[in-house]
């Protein structure tokens, strides 16, 4: 009793929370309230129960079903590994069968897997494939069959093998103009009239072409050769009917052409001699205008003094004319003073004579020692090259090396004509002079010849 009155004394504590301070419940009442609680909770524990006991054996049935599933897939696994190693065997019967049948066909499917091979990278690198594009596509399934153990080459797929190959070496002999892109050195595309000769060079514009095996287009050189070769090729665009004409044949199928480009050209040769090769030629280009000029003065003056020899009136526009002006105006002097104004005449004469002359023979010295300077300055860019980059790329010392010899050549270029220039105005200017002195030589014989006459 004590028990039940505590339990209903914390019942109280608990219960009086929710009354109002209106209202009074009884000891009784809350009894009976206790009990239905009590039954209620024992309900509710009694169907949590039943459900746990139902779910516990629909567990059970779901673990049976699974047991019962995994043996019949164990037992479906077995069937087809069984299957499966039957069927290999099959396989492999069928197989050796095969192979019994087909004998030395075998042997021939592989040759002819090889050729394909062979003749498809004949048809990726000839130029005639820019006229006939897309025949290495069938070659690719050829080969496919050719090496495919499950299936054979048909009869269709052999013609046209002969067929394909027969054509190309047909094509090889012809010359053949049509249209076909273009890829131009800016990367622009256009389409062109091209000439194909043979298998070894196509031209469109005048202009040679390369058969680009990436892209599978011709392609218009960067850098086109001399107009020695690219004249031919415009003769040949503008051929027409049965007219012959010369043409420059690439046996290597574009690859001299590309070499022969990138070989530099007179005006590449003279940028590789930097500044001295310019100063260089520039003062050849002087002394030849200057010799030029001074073999003009002295064969005018040579055809002047010609005509005064034939005269006895001196005309002072040549110089044998002011030296016999200068004779005839001392005429009364003696010999000994005509013999000094003469001689004074001649003197003023040859540097009119010689003007310019030794310019001719200093530039012809010059030109070498300039030369020899561009050398010494390109080796030591050389050496430079090595010190900083070593030994093992050649191209980073090429540009010191072609500087050093270009120079070497430009000055031996300036020189030997300036050599040859000065020695013949200087002949020339000689020949002169001594036709003065030649003259004047005479005058003074004939001069004393007649004072002595006179003097008798």
């Amino acid at each position: 009793m004590k028990i039940r009155s505590l339990i209903v004394g914390g019942l109280m504590a608990a219960v009086m929370p929710f009354t109002t301070h209106a209202e009074s419940v009884s000891m009784d009442e809350l009894l009976n309230l206790v009990e239905a609680g009590q039954a209620r909770d024992d309900q509710q524990f009694r169907q949590r129960l039943n459900e746990f006991n139902s779910s516990r054996e629909r567990g059970l049935e779901m673990v049976n079903e699974a047991a019962a599933q995994r043996t019949q897939l164990e037992a479906l696994s077995a069937d087809k590994e069984a299957r499966f190693r039957e069927n290999e065997l099959a396989i492999a019967d069928a197989q050796n069968q095969l192979n019994e049948r087909l004998g030395s066909l075998k042997e021939l499917f592989g040759v002819l897997q090889q050729v394909a091979g062979d003749t498809k990278g004949v048809f990726e690198g000839s130029v005639i494939s820019s006229e006939v594009p897309g025949r290495d596509e069938f070659l690719t399934d050829l080969i496919r069959v050719a090496g495919s153990s499950s299936e054979l080459p048909s009869i269709s797929q052999l013609e046209r093998l002969w067929f394909e190959m027969q054509r190309e070496a047909t094509f090889s002999g012809r010359i053949a103009s049509y249209p076909a892109e273009v890829v131009l050195p800016s990367g622009d595309t256009v389409t062109r009239d091209v000439v194909r000769v043979g298998g070894f060079n196509a031209v469109a514009d005048g202009k040679y072409l390369n058969w680009d095996i990436e892209s599978a287009r011709l392609v218009e050189l960067d850098k086109q050769p001399g107009s020695r070769y690219l004249a031919p090729a415009a003769e040949l665009e503008g051929a027409s009917g049965n007219a012959l004409t010369g043409f420059w044949i690439d046996p290597s199928r574009g690859q001299l052409l590309k070499i022969m480009g990138q070989s530099p050209e007179l005006g590449d040769r003279v940028d590789q001699g930097g500044v001295v090769g310019y100063i260089i030629l520039a003062l050849g280009a002087v002394g030849i205008l200057l010799a030029l000029w001074r073999m003009v003065v002295l064969n005018a003056e040579a055809a002047r003094i010609n005509k005064q020899m034939k005269s006895d009136a001196a005309d002072e526009n040549n110089a044998l004319g002011r030296v016999m002006a200068v004779f005839n105006a001392n005429r009364r002097s003696d010999t000994e003073t005509l013999e000094l104004h003469l001689g004074e005449a001649i003197a003023a004469e040859i540097p009119r004579l010689t003007r310019g002359i030794g310019w001719i023979k200093i530039i012809s010295v010059v030109a070498p020692l300039l030369g020899l300077l561009g050398t010494v300055t390109g080796m030591i860019d050389v050496f430079e090259t090595m010190s900083l980059f070593g030994t093992g790329d050649p191209k980073l010392m090429a540009g010191g090396i072609s500087q050093a010899l270009v120079t070497t050549v430009l000055g031996l270029v300036a020189a030997i004509p300036c050599v040859f220039l000065h020695t013949l105005t200087n002949n020339r200017s000689r020949s002169l002079i001594m036709i003065l002195e030649e003259r004047a030589t005479g005058i003074l014989a004939r001069q004393s010849e007649q004072q002595q006459s006179k003097a008798a």
